[in-house]
This record gives C-alpha cells, sequence and structure tokens, in this order.
C-alpha cells in the first residue's frame, strides 16, 4: 500500500512538473518528429493551456488519491481499544473451548486461528513466555498483554482420568 501511495505523489509530482515547462517547446522536443510539416501541426495556444490545465487537474486528482489511500491505509491500524477488543474475544473463545483443549500447545494454537479470525489480520502476536502473549496493531503499538493458564489435574477412578481448565486475563501494556 506504501508503493502506491508513493506512486500517486510521484505521479502527481510528475505532472506538476510538466504543467510548469513551456508547452510549445514541449510539443517541439517531443511530438514535432512525427510530423512531414510540424510547423503546420502545431497546436493552437489554446491546445496548449487546455493541455498545462489538464496536467494540473490530473496532479491535483492524483494528490488527493494518494492522501486518501494514505487516510485508509492509516485507518486500518487498530487502537488500544481495538487491540484490547481482540483479546477479549479470544479470550472469551478460549475459555468457552475450555477442556476441548487441553495442552498449552493446543491452546496456543487455538489462540493464533481465533485471533486471525477475529483480528482480520491487524493484531499481531508475540509469545511473552509462560502463558503470556502481547498482542499488538500491525506497526507494533498499542500492546496488550493476554494471560492464559491451563491447569491440568490427574483425577484418579474415573473414565476420564486429565480434568482441564484454562483461565484468561487481558491486561493493557506489554508484558
Amino acid at each position: 500500500m506504501t508503493a502506491l501511495i508513493a506512486l500517486m505523489f510521484a505521479l502527481a509530482a510528475g505532472c506538476l512538473i510538466l504543467a510548469c515547462m513551456d508547452q510549445r517547446k514541449l510539443y517541439w522536443k517531443t511530438g514535432a518528429w512525427q510530423y512531414r510539416n510540424p510547423g503546420a501541426n502545431e497546436p493552437s495556444d489554446t491546445a496548449f493551456a487546455l493541455r498545462r490545465a489538464s496536467l494540473v487537474i490530473g496532479a491535483v486528482a492524483l494528490a488527493i488519491m494518494g492522501f486518501v489511500l494514505k487516510a485508509a491505509d492509516g485507518s486500518r491500524d487498530y487502537s488500544t481499544a481495538q487491540v484490547r477488543s481482540v483479546a477479549s474475544a479470544a479470550a472469551m473463545e478460549l475459555d468457552q473451548a475450555g477442556s476441548g483443549l487441553g495442552s498449552s500447545y493446543r491452546t496456543s494454537s487455538k489462540l493464533y486461528k481465533v485471533l486471525n479470525e477475529v483480528g482480520n489480520g491487524n493484531v499481531e502476536i508475540q509469545s511473552a513466555g509462560s502463558g503470556k502473549y502481547e498482542l499488538t496493531n500491525r506497526k507494533g503499538e498499542n500492546p496488550v498483554c493476554l494471560t492464559i493458564t491451563v491447569d491440568n489435574k490427574l483425577k484418579l477412578g474415573g473414565s476420564d482420568p486429565w480434568s482441564h481448565s484454562i483461565s484468561t486475563s487481558v491486561d493493557e501494556g506489554p508484558c
């Protein structure tokens, strides 16, 4: 997206540079060679003025598109509240999955899957160790700490000897 924004501004600058040049000299250097009698085919002063006006209008339109794309690109970066909302939704889904997850590994893989779905690719996740995960926006800003605790207990004498419980907490700031 950044390359497209830069391209828009570069094209706008190119149009402005061409608009500032003498249109008659530009014709003689670039287009007159196409005609057997270039003097007879030289555009009128009105045509040169229209060409200059269209270059200025094109430059303005390209610059506006660049600013629109820049604003759209910036609006995709989540704020702290949005990152926290994604973390809370992931924590709630993990709490609901509960005992079906069991191990820390399955819980971790489920977390990555849930964050990808809920965050639409706008939330980055980094393990901070011992069940802590630091969530940020795409730029690495607005950190939120998601803590997941998996408690595995052995119960003797039952059909399912293992009991799993998951607890989660979400705190603002880095882990």
